[in-house]
């Protein structure tokens, strides 16, 4: 069970920077805005990880065949990079949102 864990991680690695960018954007613009642009910047997010999903599909086709030899499926890594990935954005809006409180 870890090393099937530490795969998804290591599926996951391969966008984490991109996606938690778009992440701490949004936080930031959450900051500055308040509760006002969520509607906006969670659109934002999930169009970001739309274009995320079809690049890591398009160009890095191939390392699906070392996680399909591994006994992990394609929907496996996407379902469990796509509820890590937006548990880390909930939880940074929920700081960005309490900290817009403390600056306002």
């Amino acid at each position: 069970m870890k090393t099937k864990i530490n795969l998804f991680f290591t599926f996951y690695k391969s966008f984490c920077f991109a996606s938690i960018l778009i992440s701490v954007i949004c936080a930031y613009f959450l900051i500055m805005y308040g509760a006002s642009a969520y509607s906006v910047l969670f659109w934002f997010k999930i169009l970001t990880s739309a274009v995320i999903f079809l690049y890591i599909r398009e160009y890095k086709s191939k390392e699906f065949y070392f996680y399909k030899n591994l006994g992990i499926s394609k929907k496996a890594l996407w379902i469990f990079s796509f509820l890590f990935d937006f548990t880390l954005y909930f939880i940074v809006v929920i700081i960005a949102l309490n900290l817009h409180g403390k600056f306002a």
